[in-house]
Formats: structure tokens, sequence, C-alpha cells
């Protein structure tokens, strides 16, 4: 009988033993868990974070995004019309500029007839005195 009680002392030892490994391999295991559990936690409230604040830029470019529809929008039914006429407008002083241009030329030729002027130098006797110009 004792060496029954003996055989199951040892037995209970060796099986507390590898309960004690188990325990201290699954302390090791939660330490581990509880380490990453934090390192989650704060990386959720990282990604909340950031999250919001792109949120928040999102809400900013919208109202932007309105604010300068409205303004194209504006901008189109009260420029829009004058906007269209620029180009009949530019067209019409480039006209109005080639007839001054020919005019100009004309009045070189008539100063040259008639007072014998010379576009390109003064001589001592001329009367008149004049800058000459020729428009592009």
């Amino acid at each position: 009988m004792a060496s029954d009680r003996h055989k199951d002392a040892i037995v209970m030892d060796a099986t507390a033993q590898s309960i004690k490994g188990v325990l201290n391999n699954l302390r090791v295991q939660l330490t581990v868990l509880d380490a990453e559990i934090k390192a989650d936690i704060k990386g959720k409230a990282d990604y909340d974070k950031t999250i919001k604040r792109l949120e928040t830029r999102k809400a900013e470019l919208q109202a932007r995004i309105e604010t300068n529809t409205t303004w194209a929008a504006t901008f189109d039914a009260e420029m829009g019309p004058s906007m269209d006429s620029f180009g009949d407008m530019t067209n019409q002083i480039g006209q109005i500029y080639n007839k001054a241009k020919v005019g100009h030329a004309a009045g070189i030729k008539l100063l040259e007839k008639e007072f014998g002027y010379h576009p390109a130098f003064k001589r001592p006797e001329d009367t008149f005195f004049g800058i000459p110009y020729r428009p592009i």
C-alpha cells in the first residue's frame, strides 16, 4: 500500500508540475495578449482620430465645392453674355486699330509730300518737327 501511495504521489507531483508549466505558459500568453490588446486599442484610437480629421476635411471641401459651384453659376449668368461678346469687341478694336495704322501712314506720306518731312532724321532747315511713330 505504501508503494501505491508513493506511486500516486509521484504521479500527482508530475501532474502538478505539468499543470504548473501549462499555467506559466498561459500566463505568458495572457501577458502577450494584454500587450497586443493595448496596442490595438491605441491603434484604433489613432484610426478614429484620423477618420475624424478626414471627415472634417471632407466637410470643408464639400462646403467649398458648393460655394464654388454657386459662384460659377452666378458668374455664368452675369458675366457669360459679356464674355460671349468679348471676342466680337476684340475683333472690332482690331479693325479700328488697322484703320488707324492706315490713316497714320497716309498722314506721314502727306507730311513727306507737303512739308518735306523725313521720318528718319530732321534737317536744320525743317520747320516741321515731330516724333516718328509707326504702329505695329
